[in-house]
């Protein structure tokens, strides 16, 4: 599994520029999202990397299961 990461940086005019690494599919969009939210944002201009449109990796851990359920 490969790491992900978000890489920020502010320049000295305040604009913030953000990439995702490692994050497969649509996922992406979800944590540029977040960031959007935590820094009071708006998206100016947005470039889709070619991890974007590959596969999603989704993982199940069935120990994950048995705590949401609390069994």
């Amino acid at each position: 599994m490969a790491k992900k990461q978000l890489q920020i940086k502010i320049l000295p005019n305040g604009e913030i520029q953000m990439k995702t690494l490692g994050i497969k599919g649509k996922k992406c969009l979800n944590y540029i999202e977040m960031m959007k939210m935590l820094a009071d944002a708006k998206i100016e201009k947005q470039e889709l990397t070619s991890e974007y449109y590959e596969e999603e990796e989704n993982y199940y851990n069935q120990d994950d299961e048995n705590q949401l359920y609390d069994y």
